[in-house]
C-alpha cells in the first residue's frame, strides 16, 4: 500500500487515485448528499468521469482530494476536498460515509488537512459553505474558528458561508 500523505491518530489520508472509486461508489447515497450541491453518480462509469476530473485538478494544482482510511482496517471513511488552491481563499468540501458518522473522524481529519493547507499554501482564509440546517458541519466550521460571512441559496437548500482563518493566524 502507498504511504499516506497525512496522518492522524486513527486515520491515514491519501491523495485520491482512481482505485479508490471502488470504495467510494457504494457510500455516496441520496441521504448522504442531501446537504450537498451535487447528486450521487448514477453509475460507476459516471463516477469514473468525476474521478478523472479530480486527477486533472490535482495535476493542475487547483484541488486536492484526500481519501480517509482507517489506519488499522484500511476501511474507506470519506473524502475531504481542498479547492481553489491557486487562490488566496481555499474552500473545503467533505463527507463521511453514513455508517461512520458521529465517531469524530471528520473532526480529526479536517483539522490535519486544515493545518497542512494553512502551512503549505498560506491562504488569506478558508471558505466553508454549509447548508443552514447541517448543524454537524456548522459545528465543525466553528471548531476551526470559522464565522458566518455570507449566505447563498443553492438548488437544494439555503447555505451559509463560513470564513475560517488559517491555523497559523489562530496561534498568534
Amino acid at each position: 500500500m502507498k504511504a499516506p500523505f497525512l496522518q492522524t491518530p486513527r486515520l491515514d489520508l491519501f491523495l485520491f487515485q482512481m482505485d479508490d472509486l471502488v470504495d467510494i461508489f457504494p457510500c455516496v447515497t441520496t441521504t448522504l448528499t442531501r446537504y450537498m450541491i451535487w447528486e450521487p453518480a448514477q453509475s460507476f462509469k459516471e463516477l469514473e468521469q468525476i474521478g478523472q476530473k479530480w486527477l486533472i485538478a490535482e495535476t493542475n494544482y487547483t484541488d486536492r482530494h484526500f481519501v480517509l482510511r482507517d489506519k488499522e482496517t484500511h476501511l474507506f471513511i470519506g473524502l475531504i476536498g481542498v479547492h481553489h488552491l491557486h487562490t488566496s481563499t481555499l474552500e473545503f468540501g467533505l463527507w463521511i460515509r453514513e455508517d461512520c458518522h458521529n465517531q469524530g473522524f471528520v473532526k480529526e481529519a479536517i483539522y490535519e488537512v486544515f493545518r497542512w493547507a494553512s502551512e503549505k499554501i498560506q491562504p488569506k482564509y478558508f471558505l466553508y459553505p454549509v447548508a443552514i440546517h447541517n448543524y454537524a458541519s456548522r459545528k465543525l466550521a466553528e471548531f476551526l474558528g470559522g464565522v458566518v460571512a455570507d449566505k447563498k441559496t443553492e438548488r437544494k437548500y439555503d447555505a451559509v458561508i463560513y470564513h475560517i482563518p488559517p491555523y497559523l493566524d489562530q496561534l498568534t
